[in-house]
């Protein structure tokens, strides 16, 4: 039987002699620190030295802790749990104040001990959110302490956190479980420290339980103790030095699948333990994720030259998460999509599990054993883990396709680097409440095709040289940005890197190059011009000059040639020697280069004959740059038509599937309802033959091509009688109806076909979707909460879902909640409506349904609108809400510059498109 603390505020550890814990209720009453003295309050800023000074970025650099000792009790039955540190700090200079991180800790003793065992009492104060937003304290003295080493030991309890972040609890079929969340600023919530990466220090941790509760950690159980009242006592080896944000640990009734130990091999002599960790019931689904995740270590293990630097590995499924997953050392933790599935999981999920553990076990070199300074550097972390991961997985499967990872990733965020309200890659944080700005597209997709630029340049074994130096210089410690640029210059031989690669990150911006082809007797050259890229109706201003590594291929009488240059100036020119004029030319050889280019009309036609000689990588940047030159006026609608069309055609599911991205957009946002009839004709006459071909097809390109053509056929060609096949599949698998007739649906088209059932039966299709939503597995819960967008408009169905997604606890998550109420906004069939609703329900909705670290970045939610009147009602609300999402003011300036951008491209093109379409089909 499990032993229940319905309330542990009076439940708490004290240190004894010889460093043991003891478990009592009211047994630490603080000595020191309550002594009969009111507590101290905040230190008035005049007078004080610089370390006394309120920190809303950076603690001050006198105090630094060097170790952690940790004891916490933790009933997931409770609603606070308890915690007593002892934290080894070393003080400079003297101080009557130290600064440290705390919020919602109730602290009940707080003292320092001095090398001879004198106490000093403390006096523990949070400063208000409304002075320091992201959890600040201040220990304060009657007398200066320091300098030298001391030990601080506090008491404190504090209530999980619900929004999924810090410590925080889930429920799951009646039973809770505690998961850790810790990065970026989440520690705090759960202990009191210095919550900065460039603090990193050994974690010695215990926790005490309830007996049938299984408990984790980053590093193995060394011993368990019985304690009084049904609790054990876990105690984890000492971590290496960590920061606190890669502390992790998890109580619960979890099921737990010991896999066979990853085998030695030529980097790590010894095997490793794997476990597999979900909750009760799931652990049957982790077969997948585990069989791979060894796999993938050892690619990477021998990219780094350097054993994998932990002493297990833990994969585990979180019943509810914010993010897709964390690379806790030892302790990884995913959203159950990406490690939960059965042999009817898609292929999607498949890939997508791979590529995610790719991620994290990088990320256990790079962001864990060389860790940041500062979260202005927490790109490179996340840039690099990108870029390693899907190297990894392309040569896990050379023939997966997964050679394109990073360029389509850069290719994605390069809508956003195309604001005037884009930031620079290392972005300056100087206020701690706003670091999930350094969370983004920017951070992570730019930053990793940056890398993969800079690797193609330097060539892969240098670059490699570079990584793996670093390695071995910062192991264990903390390095910045410029540190690795420094590596990757002495291990490669090339000191030129250094200023190459900070011209990307100190400035802003996506670069343009124009290119324009020059056929001469004396030879050809092709002329360079790079600028800022800069969409119809932006207010972006010109300056940034890069240095941009360029390598144009092109073409004679069915050879390519390539040839490379460092652009550093705003204009160059490229010689391509007394070759014939050459019939083509690319001028981002293999997409290697982060940029967008321009041709001249000739040079968009010559390369548009020949599609065929480019390669995947050549075709998908060459069509985006050719989508970009629509999207900044500077192209004819028949040009891009005929551009789109072309490369639809090709074989590469990737290529076929991008050419039709902006489709949908231009029939929800741009597009009058009466220009809808011949979008559809366009979208057939790009996918249907190619659908009807590969509908049926078992290959890993029709399953991946496959379901977006299908959705596009769908939702922009208006196909009646695939829309219906589709709702009858959905509908069956919803039982619904029943009939051997129906074939069953696959599991890559499941969201599809659930969507249309939900359309087509609506009220007798909502209450087996939200089953799905509530206790499908997680594929099917995803899928359920993207059909339930599409209401078809029907008012009342869409109110009773809004009103749900405040109320209905027992079925949606905060994040499920979410998406539905995102997408009802985004739906240009319930978007007034929603808007509306969630306007007025905004306080409760936030409060209810927001994460922690969403907050910054609801603004988002009305990036579907397209008008200038709109925007304004946008920033109004907004502004009047800033308190309650603190760290949006760049989401809400990205939103309403996306909303203007495209309220000025409608008003310039979309009478255009509507007589080129129109023109298109008058025959």
């Amino acid at each position: 039987m499990r032993a229940h603390f319905k309330s542990l505020s009076k439940l708490t550890l004290c240190l004894l002699g010889g460093g043991m814990i003891a478990l009592a209720l009211d047994a630490c009453a603080p000595k020191t620190s309550k002594s009969g003295t009111s507590p101290a309050a905040l230190p008035e800023k005049p007078g004080l030295s610089v370390q006394e000074q309120l920190p809303q970025g950076k603690l001050g650099g006198n105090v630094r802790p060097t170790r952690y000792n940790l004891d916490f009790v933790i009933d997931p039955e409770a609603d606070t749990f308890a915690g007593h540190a002892m934290i080894s700090l070393s003080i400079k200079k003297p101080t009557k104040t130290i600064w440290l991180h705390g919020q919602t800790l109730d602290v009940s003793q707080a003292k320092l001990v001095l090398p001879e065992g004198q106490e000093v009492a403390a006096h523990y104060r949070e400063v208000p959110l409304t002075e320091a937003p992201s959890g600040v304290a201040a220990l304060s003295f009657e007398t200066p302490v320091g300098p030298g080493d001391v030990k601080l030991v506090m008491a404190w309890t504090t209530p999980y956190n619900t929004k999924l972040n810090s410590a925080y609890k889930v429920g799951r079929n009646g039973e809770n479980y505690i998961i850790t969340q810790f990065e970026a600023i989440g520690a705090r919530q759960a202990f009191p420290g210095f919550d900065e990466p460039r603090f990193k220090v050994p974690f010695h941790v215990t926790i005490t339980a309830p007996k049938d509760d299984f408990v984790y950690a980053n590093t193995p159980e060394i011993k368990t103790e019985a304690v009084d009242g049904d609790m054990i006592r876990h105690v984890f080896a000492t971590t290496r030095p960590l920061p606190t944000y890669l502390l992790a640990f998890g109580v619960g009734p979890w099921d737990v699948i010991k896999a066979a130990d990853i085998p030695a091999n030529s980097v790590r002599r010894h095997p490793l333990p794997l476990r597999g960790i979900a909750v009760k019931g799931e652990g049957k689904n982790l077969a997948y994720a585990l069989k791979h995740a060894g796999e993938l270590l050892a690619i990477e293990e021998n990219y780094f030259g350097i054993a994998y630097p932990y002493r297990k590995l833990d994969l585990i499924a979180a019943p509810d998460y914010n993010f897709g997953a964390m690379e806790n050392p030892g302790a990884i933790v995913f959203t159950e999509f990406l490690l939960l599935m059965n042999d009817k999981a898609s292929l999607g999920q498949r890939r997508a599990s791979a590529s995610v553990t790719a991620h994290e076990e990088a990320h256990q070199w790079f962001g864990d054993l060389v860790t940041p300074k500062w979260w202005d550097d927490i790109w490179l972390n996340e840039a690099f883990a990108t870029w390693m991961g899907n190297k990894t997985i392309d040569r896990w499967k050379p023939k997966g396709n997964f050679d394109r990872q990073t360029l389509k990733g850069a290719l994605r965020t390069m809508s956003a680097d195309s604001l005037a309200s884009t930031r620079k890659i290392a972005e300056p944080l100087k206020r701690t409440e706003n670091v999930m700005d350094q969370f983004d597209g920017i951070t992570y997709q730019k930053g990793a095709a940056v890398l993969a630029m800079f690797e193609n340049w330097l060539g892969e074994e240098n670059f490699r040289k570079g990584v793996q130096l670093h390695m071995k210089r910062y192991a264990d410690s903390v390095a910045s940005a410029s540190d690795f640029f420094k590596s990757l210059a002495d291990g490669s031989g090339h000191p030129e890197v250094v200023p190459a690669l900070q011209s990307f990150i100190d400035q802003p911006g996506l670069p343009l190059v124009q290119a324009q082809m020059q056929c001469k007797t004396g030879g050809v050259r092709v002329s360079l011009t790079q600028s800022r890229f800069a969409p119809l109706g932006s207010t972006i201003k010109q300056g940034e000059v890069w240095q941009l590594p360029v390598c144009v291929r092109y073409g004679i009488h069915d050879k390519t040639y390539k040839v490379c240059t460092l652009l550093t100036e705003t204009n160059s020119s490229l010689e391509l020697g007394k070759s014939p004029c050459p019939d083509w030319i690319d001028p981002n050889a293999d997409g290697a280069g982060y940029y967008r280019f321009a041709l001249d009309q000739n040079g968009w036609a010559h390369v548009l004959v020949h599609l065929d000689e480019l390669n995947a990588r050549e075709q998908l940047s060459t069509l985006d740059s050719l989508a970009a030159g629509f999207q900044a006026g500077e192209m004819s609608v028949k040009t891009w038509l005929d551009g789109v069309a072309g490369f639809a055609r090709l074989p590469a599911y990737d290529v076929a599937s991008k050419a039709g991205d902006s489709l949908g957009g231009l029939r929800s946002r741009i597009l009058p309802k009466s220009a809808r009839p011949n979008l559809a004709k366009f979208v057939h006459e790009l996918y249907a033959d190619r659908y009807a071909r590969i509908k049926d097809d078992d290959s890993r390109e029709a399953r991946l091509l496959a379901p977006t053509l299908a959705a596009r056929l769908v939702e922009i060609g208006d196909d009646a009688a695939l829309r219906d096949e589709f709702a009858e599949q959905g509908a069956k698998y919803l039982d619904l109806i029943m009939g051997e007739s129906v074939p069953d649906v696959r599991p890559e088209m499941r969201g599809l076909a659930l969507s249309e059932a939900f359309g087509k039966y609506k009220g007798k299709a909502l209450p087996p979707l939200l089953k799905l939503v509530k206790s499908g597995t997680p594929a099917e819960k995803g899928a359920a909460v993207g059909a339930l967008v599409n209401t078809s408009g029907d008012k009342a169905l869409t109110a009773k879902l809004l009103a749900a997604s405040l109320h209905d606890k027992e079925t949606f998550t905060g994040r499920q909640a979410m998406r539905l109420v995102y997408g009802l906004v985004g739906n240009p069939d319930t978007q007034e409506q929603a808007w509306n609703w969630l306007k007025e329900n905004f306080d409760a909705f936030v409060k209810a349904n927001v994460a922690d670290a969403r907050l910054g970045g609801v603004p988002s939610v009305a990036r579907g609108f397209c008008s200038k009147a709109k925007a304004r009602e946008v920033e109004a609300f907004f502004i009047g809400k800033a308190a309650l999402i603190p760290g949006s003011g760049r989401s809400l300036k990205q939103t309403l510059e996306a909303i203007n951008l495209c309220a000025a491209f409608k008003q310039a093109k979309a009478q255009e498109i509507e007589d080129a379409l129109a023109a298109r089909y008058a025959r």
